[in-house]
């Protein structure tokens, strides 16, 4: 069985660089696990697998790829082409990018995700990395192109230089799946019609019921505040607290004050918050 995971996030892209501020709503990120089938377990020809013996090589992928089966690229070319054709009703455009981009430019204020980032050295002299995602490259694109609004979506491989895990779905090459609006727009609407087509496309592709989780930053600016935490850390408290569901509070408690430099006061202040779940009636009582 394939997984798709969406998830809506607002990023706000402000870059010296760019000499352009625009607020991107970056609605979906698709994520297809690997299902190893009969295809995909196949052995290599006797040919081919001599040739390898006698050279001492190992036939694998590296790890956090996957190689997809026909079987497998069927499903996943039904899944796009049910999520493109809701891009288009709701009347957006495609547009591609490189798979690199200039380094300076790509993590410019975000230094913190540079140990996730592939570099490559270019024959010009140009320093360069794998894009990790696809919002930065839109980004530079709308700055490059003097685009004041713009409503299109993405469906491209990124790459993170991070521990895979397959169980937990965390590979090193991935497809995202961008829906965007850029520019001038009235309160809220944009957050209400990529609600509307994350609906459209989870019922169409008939996954069972689902749950719509919405993330603000705002929540978190003001939970930190209460809590102390200073403006200069926020990035680095929320790139740490990113990891709580796959390490749990008390590794990320110790990351935010040994390598953080956070006040253990101030993170003990965090964790009630953090760790409330349940129900929203419950929760707030």
């Amino acid at each position: 069985m394939h997984c798709v995971h969406f998830f809506i996030r607002r990023a706000s892209c402000k870059s010296p660089h760019l000499a352009v501020r625009h607020s991107v709503l970056r609605a979906f990120s698709v994520h297809l696990q690997n299902q190893v089938t009969e295809e995909a377990a196949n052995q290599p020809s006797p040919q081919l697998q001599a040739k390898a013996e006698k050279a001492n090589v190992i036939l694998k992928t590296p790890k956090g790829t996957r190689d997809f089966s026909p079987k497998q690229m069927a499903i996943r070319e039904k899944i796009f082409s049910t999520i493109i054709s809701c891009f288009k009703r709701h009347g957006a455009v495609t547009i591609d990018t490189p798979v690199f981009e200039l380094k300076d430019l790509l993590l410019d204020d975000h230094w913190e995700e540079s140990k996730l980032v592939y570099d490559l050295k270019d024959q010009g002299g140009e320093e360069l990395s794998l894009r990790y995602d696809l919002t930065v490259p839109f980004a530079r694109y709308l700055a490059m192109n003097r685009i004041t609004s713009f409503k299109r979506y993405h469906i491209a491989k990124v790459y993170r230089r991070e521990k895979p895990s397959v169980a937990r779905g965390r590979f090193r090459e991935f497809y995202q799946c961008d829906f965007d609006i850029a520019g001038q727009c009235d309160p809220m609407i944009p957050d209400a019609e990529c609600l509307k087509v994350m609906h459209e496309i989870l019922s169409a592709l008939q996954c069972g019921e689902f749950l719509i989780k919405i993330n603000d930053r705002r929540i978190l600016n003001g939970i930190f505040s209460t809590c102390g935490i200073p403006d200069t850390k926020f990035e680095t408290t929320c790139s740490t607290l990113d990891k709580l569901d796959k390490v749990g509070w008390e590794e990320v408690k110790k990351e935010m004050v040994q390598q953080k430099g956070l006040l253990p006061e101030a993170v003990d202040s965090i964790g009630p918050y953090v760790q409330l779940s349940g129900k929203f009636q419950y929760s707030v009582e």
